[in-house]
Parts: structure tokens; sequence; C-alpha cells
């Protein structure tokens, strides 16, 4: 228990957003818990340059993370340059298992998206992650 005046130092929280736009997702990146977030829709300009700030992230993270990782996808649109994108950060995320730490991936589509439904099952044939897939009414 502090007493008067005595200082409680805590950790600073580690997150990195970077916001949704009408062409590119939002991506969240929850260091402490261990959260990672996709919401909106994947075509950007410059795929390159967009995910090249989530792959570092990505390599930070994972270089100190300790449990489980959770990746929330709920994107509608994936064009394929931002598909091979998904594959790298899967790919990272998918090395790590091999490793014992638990990769949880919960694959969000609206009701009738098939598409976007099957893209999941394909990334799912692809790695050892656990994916759930999870149909939702809307996805944001």
């Amino acid at each position: 228990m502090p007493t008067f005046g005595q200082v409680i130092r805590t950790m600073p929280t580690k997150h990195y957003h970077i916001d949704r736009t009408e062409n590119s997702p939002q991506i969240d990146l929850d260091v402490d818990n261990g959260v990672m977030e996709f919401i909106g829709r994947s075509l950007p300009h410059n795929s390159e340059q967009f995910y090249s700030r989530v792959y570092g992230w990505l390599d930070e993270y994972l270089q100190s993370a300790k449990g489980e990782t959770t990746v929330n996808m709920r994107l509608d649109y994936l064009d394929t340059s931002s598909s091979k994108h998904i594959y790298n950060i899967f790919s990272r995320l998918d090395a790590v298992t091999a490793l014992g730490r638990p990769v949880k991936v919960n694959w969000h589509y609206e009701t009738g998206d098939e598409e976007m439904a099957e893209t999941g099952k394909d990334y799912e044939s692809l790695f050892q992650m656990d994916f759930s897939f999870i149909e939702v009414e809307e996805l944001f």
C-alpha cells in the first residue's frame, strides 16, 4: 500500500494503431494483451508501404510475446496484394506456434459473404494456427 507522497510507477501500455480509411483497414496491435485486429477493407494504394509498418510492429511484438496471441479479422474485402500481406503476417504468427506459443485467429465474416468465409478457410488450410469462423450481421 503506497504511503502519502509515494509515486507508483507502472509500465506504459504499448499499443499500435492505424486508422481505417475507405481503402485501408484499421489495424490495432495491443502488445500487453496480445491482441491484433484488422477492421475494414484492404486495397491500399501502396500496400508495401502500408503493411511494412505492420511487419515492423509484429516482428517487435513476437520477439517478446509470452502468452497466446489473438488475431481478430473483420475484413469485408481483400485485394490480391493485401492477400499476400495477410499471408506474410500469418506466416510470421505461424512460426511462433512451432515454439509453443499459441495463436488464435477469429475470422469474422458477414452473413451471406461466402467469399470472405472461403478466404479464411483457405488461410486456415495453410497454417497450424487455431482458426474460428464467426458469422456476424455486420463487421463494422
